[in-house]
C-alpha cells in the first residue's frame, strides 16, 4: 500500500516563520560533497527535487521548504529512493538563504511556482524580492542559473524586470524574453498539470554574470 501524503496548509505566512535554522554541514549531507550544488526553493512535495537528483547524479540538489510535515515527507522519499545527492531543509528562504550557502557556491537556483499572494496587502510575503535577488546573486557562481516559473502573469511581469534590472544577471534569450521549455527536463507536479491543460507557463532563466574586475589601481 502506498504511503499517503500528509494534508498540509497550502499557504504559510513566511513573515511568521522566524525560527533559527540549524546550518547543515554539506560535507556530511552528501556522499560526494564536491559536486555542483543546486537549490530548489519551495520544493513542495519534492517531485522536481527528486527527479532532478535522479536525472543528474553528478549534481547535489537541496530543497528548501517552509512546511514541516512536507519536509518530513520529502526526507522519507529521499531515503526510500536511496538518493545520496538530494537533501531538504526546513526554513524560510527569505531569512536563511545566505546563511545556508557560501558565496559563489551554487550552480543553479530554481524557484518554481512560488505563492503569488494575490492580495496587494500580502505582496510583502512574496519570495522574489529585491533582497532575495541580491542573495541569489551573491550565492550563484559566475555562469550559474537562476530559473523562475509561474502560472500567474502579473507575478511574471513583476519578477522579470526585477531580476534583469540587477547588474549580476543577464538573460541569454534576450531582454525580457521568456525561456523555452527544455526537452527532457524534469517537470514539477504543477508544471506537468498546466502542460496537460495547455495553460500558459511563464518561464525565465537568467545567467549569473562574471564578477566585475576591480578598477585599475585597486589591484
Amino acid at each position: 500500500m502506498s504511503k499517503r501524503r500528509p494534508r498540509t496548509r497550502h499557504h504559510v505566512n513566511p513573515l511568521g516563520f522566524v525560527r533559527e535554522v540549524a546550518l547543515p554541514d554539506w560535507r556530511q549531507v552528501f556522499a560526494r560533497p564536491d559536486q555542483p550544488l543546486e537549490v530548489d526553493v519551495g520544493c513542495d512535495k519534492g517531485d522536481f527535487l527528486l527527479g532532478r537528483a535522479a536525472q543528474a547524479p553528478d549534481v547535489n540538489v537541496v530543497g528548501l521548504e517552509i512546511r514541516a510535515p512536507i519536509v518530513d515527507m520529502v526526507q522519507d522519499r529521499i531515503a526510500r529512493q536511496g538518493l545520496t545527492n538530494a537533501a531538504v531543509v526546513l526554513c524560510n528562504a527569505n531569512r536563511s538563504f545566505e546563511a545556508l550557502f557560501a558565496p559563489g557556491s551554487l550552480a543553479a537556483v530554481y524557484v518554481h511556482f512560488p505563492d503569488p499572494w494575490f492580495k496587494a496587502r500580502h505582496h510583502k510575503r512574496r519570495l522574489v524580492t529585491p533582497a532575495f535577488v541580491d542573495a541569489v546573486a551573491s550565492r550563484l557562481r559566475p555562469g550559474g542559473l537562476f530559473e523562475v516559473m509561474t502560472d500567474f502573469e502579473p507575478y511574471a511581469r513583476e519578477v522579470a524586470p526585477l531580476v534583469e534590472g540587477h547588474p549580476a544577471f543577464e538573460n541569454p534569450h534576450g531582454p525580457g524574453a521568456p525561456a523555452p521549455p527544455e526537452p527532457g527536463r524534469v517537470l514539477t507536479h504543477r508544471e506537468a498539470w498546466h502542460e496537460s491543460r495547455g495553460d500558459p507557463i511563464h518561464r525565465y532563466r537568467w545567467r549569473r554574470r562574471p564578477a566585475a574586475a576591480p578598477p585599475p589601481g585597486l589591484l
